[in-house]
């Protein structure tokens, strides 16, 4: 899991846009589930929406215990810190 956490830290730096406030992302290895949650400033744009789906693609494509996928929006009040946080713009 722990390799997940820094692969899934390196994807999610390079597929941001500046309305991103945070993102989660949890792999669930029994049932091969993975879901991101962008964290937004504002509502998602177009351009959210490409970097996030290509988030998770590059997920899927690291990791081949991956199986099914889902990802959201979330607006920035929503967020709670916890473990799955893996980009956090300071």
């Amino acid at each position: 899991m722990q390799s997940f956490k820094i692969e899934a830290r390196i994807i999610v730096a390079r597929n941001l846009t500046p309305n991103v406030a945070s993102v989660a992302a949890s792999l669930d290895e029994r049932t091969g589930h993975v879901h991101v949650t962008y964290y937004l400033y504002d509502s998602s744009t177009e351009d959210d929406e490409e970097w996030r789906e290509l988030t998770v693609g590059e997920l899927v494509a690291a990791f081949p215990v991956i199986r099914s996928a889902t990802s959201s929006f979330r607006p920035i009040a929503d967020m709670k810190m916890h473990s799955d946080i893996v980009f956090n713009r300071e």
